[in-house]
C-alpha cells in the first residue's frame, strides 16, 4: 500500500489450508480493484513454492501455492514477486487511470469497470454506444502526450470525508467511494501530477515517464451504452 516497488520480503507463516498460505506480512498484491494478484515464490530453508496467484478471503491475503504445502512449512518463509508480472501491471494500471481521466475530460465519458493484467488490459465506459477508429486515434494521441509529461505519481493516506471532499472537488466519480464499507476510515488517493486524482488501492509506477506509450486496440460493446476499450502498452 506504501511502497509499490518492494519485490522481496520475509514474513511467518499464519495457516496453510486448501493450497493456500496466509502469512502475518506480506508485499503480494491481492487480486481485487480490477487488477489481478501476483505471482512469485515462498521459500523457508528446505523448499520452495511457486506463488500462482494471490486472493483476499474473509481479510486474509491468500498465497494460493501450486503443490501440497506441508503444514511444517516454514515458519519463517521469503517471499519474492515475480517482479516482471508486477511492474507490468503497475504500467498498466497507471496507463488506464490517465486514460480514464482523458476519457472523462474529453468525451464525458464515464468508467464502470476495468481489468488490469500483463499484455492486454482493458476499461469499461458509459455512456457511449460506439467508439470510432478516429476517436480510438485521437485518444491515443491525446493520453501519449500526457504520459509523455513524465508526471510524477504520489500516493497519501487521507481521512475519509477529507478524501471524499478532495476527490469531489478534483472531479473524481465519488459515487463508487460511497459503495465502501462505513469502517474503511482512511482512503489512499493516487495522484499523476495535477491530471488525475483517483481513490485506489492497486499498484502504480512513480512517474508516467516508466509507462511508454499506450496502443488502443480493438473495442466492443457490453451493454447499452457500454463500450469495452482494449489497450496495450508499447516502450518505443
Amino acid at each position: 500500500m506504501q511502497d509499490n516497488y518492494l519485490r522481496e520480503f520475509d514474513g511467518r507463516v499464519a495457516s496453510i489450508s486448501e493450497g493456500a498460505v496466509v502469512l502475518d506480512r506480506t508485499c503480494f498484491y491481492p487480486e481485487g480493484g480490477g487488477q489481478i494478484g501476483d505471482k512469485g515464490t515462498l521459500s523457508d530453508s528446505k523448499s520452495t513454492f511457486q506463488v500462482t496467484d494471490t486472493r483476499k478471503v474473509d481479510d486474509e491475503v491468500r498465497h494460493i501455492c501450486a503443490g501440497i504445502i506441508p503444514q511444517g512449512f516454514g515458519p519463517v518463509v521469503h517471499g519474492s514477486l515475480d517482479w516482471n508480472s508486477r511492474y507490468e501491471c503497475m504500467r498498466f494500471h497507471t496507463a488506464q487511470h490517465v486514460l480514464s481521466r482523458y476519457l472523462l475530460l474529453n468525451y464525458g465519458l464515464e468508467t464502470v469497470g476495468n481489468m488490469v493484467k500483463p499484455g492486454e488490459s482493458r476499461a469499461d465506459y458509459q455512456q457511449v454506444d460506439h467508439i470510432t477508429e478516429d476517436m480510438k486515434r485521437e485518444v491515443e494521441a491525446g493520453v501519449n502526450s500526457i504520459l509523455a509529461r513524465n508526471l510524477d505519481i504520489a500516493i497519501r493516506f487521507m481521512p475519509r470525508e477529507e478524501a471524499i471532499t478532495f476527490l469531489q472537488e478534483a472531479g473524481y466519480q465519488v459515487r463508487y467511494l460511497e459503495m465502501v464499507p462505513k469502517s474503511v476510515s482512511e482512503f489512499r488517493v493516487v495522484a499523476v501530477g495535477d491530471y488525475d486524482f483517483a481513490s485506489c488501492a492497486g499498484t502504480h509506477v512513480a512517474n508516467t515517464g516508466e509507462i511508454g506509450r499506450i496502443v488502443i486496440g480493438k473495442s466492443k460493446n457490453v451493454g447499452a451504452g457500454k463500450q469495452r476499450i482494449y489497450f496495450s502498452l508499447s516502450r518505443a
